[in-house]
C-alpha cells in the first residue's frame, strides 16, 4: 500500500514539473490576461444614501445621471 502511495506522489510530481513550463516561453509563470485596476481608475459607485426615492420620476432622472 505505502509503494502504491510513494508511485502515485512521485507521478504527480513529475507532471506538475513537466506542465509548470509550457507556456509560449516555457518560464513557467502564470500571466494575468488584464493588469488589475488602480483603485483612483475604477468608476465612481452609486451614493444610494443621497438619492431620493419618494418620487419614482426624480429617482429615474437620478439614476440615468450617476451612469
Amino acid at each position: 500500500m505505502k509503494k502504491i502511495c510513494f508511485v502515485f506522489v512521485v507521478i504527480c510530481s513529475a507532471y506538475l514539473l513537466l506542465l509548470s513550463g509550457c507556456s509560449k516561453d516555457g518560464d513557467g509563470k502564470l500571466e494575468m490576461k488584464e493588469p488589475r485596476k488602480e483603485l483612483n481608475e475604477l468608476p465612481q459607485g452609486k451614493n444610494w444614501f443621497e438619492m431620493d426615492i419618494s418620487d419614482p420620476k426624480k429617482f429615474n432622472q437620478q439614476m440615468n445621471e450617476s451612469e
